[in-house]
């Protein structure tokens, strides 16, 4: 299955990855596959 990810999801899974969401975008790449913007990546780095 294909899951669009909001770059708010993923900023919250970095800060707590322990939580239900975290959880998913960390273990579910086995059942998942993850899509987003390429400006994520440099939206991480930056803050």
């Amino acid at each position: 299955m294909k899951l669009v990810v909001d770059s708010n999801i993923v900023f919250s899974t970095i800060l707590n990855s322990q939580g239900k969401i975290g959880n998913l975008n960390i273990n579910g790449s086995k059942y998942f596959d993850f899509y987003s913007v390429n400006l994520l990546q440099s939206e991480i780095f930056e803050h």
